[in-house]
């Protein structure tokens, strides 16, 4: 039998018998006709077809948000490592100041970056005394300061955001996780 006879015979989705229409065959091979007898039968196997299918399409959803859900907590796990704790304790017309530790190793000093007004201002190690650290037990030594030297701004208000910078995957990805709020300060 030819793959077109197959489909023909499979056809029973369609109860016509014009010239050019597929027409369905019963399991002898005969032709079915289009009375009310044999309808209920093919509503019955269309719709269970459905029923299927729908059942299928929404088990591989669920499998496609399941994935996707296991990719983005990876990827925040990796890339976006919430083992900072820190603080912008002050910041001036002179200089904006505070401390941050990397509870993962707590004896490595972290890199900052400084955004006034939302662009890139300056980068530091945050390596600077700050013996109030040591005290409340972030980390063993007190070398967990910054200090950030401002000149030539402008005069207004301004915004100081301090990020601590993370290197994932060798170095090769670098993202920024914000140490306390911002701070705004006042430049005469």
């Amino acid at each position: 039998m030819s793959d077109a006879a197959a489909l023909e015979r499979e056809d029973t989705e369609t109860r016509a018998t014009e010239p050019g229409l597929r027409v369905p065959f019963n399991a002898e091979g005969e032709a079915v006709n289009s009375t009310e007898e044999s309808r209920p039968q093919v509503d019955v196997r269309a719709a269970v077809r459905r029923a299927r299918l729908t059942r299928l399409l929404l088990s591989k959803l669920t499998l496609d948000l399941l994935f996707v859900a296991a990719l983005a907590v990876y990827t925040q796990a990796v890339a976006f490592r919430p083992f900072y704790s820190g603080s912008l304790d002050y910041a001036d017309s002179k200089s904006v100041r505070g401390w941050v530790v990397d509870r993962s190793e707590p004896a490595a000093a972290v890199e900052v970056q400084l955004y006034v007004d939302g662009r890139f201002a300056s980068a530091a190690l945050a390596d600077e005394p700050r013996p109030d650290v040591s005290e409340r037990g972030y980390a063993e030594d007190e070398r967990h300061g910054f200090v950030f030297r401002l000149d030539n701004m402008r005069a207004g208000e301004h915004e100081a955001r301090v990020y601590a910078v993370h290197a994932s995957r060798n170095g090769a990805r670098r993202t920024l996780q914000q140490i306390g709020g911002a701070l705004r300060f006042t430049v005469k």
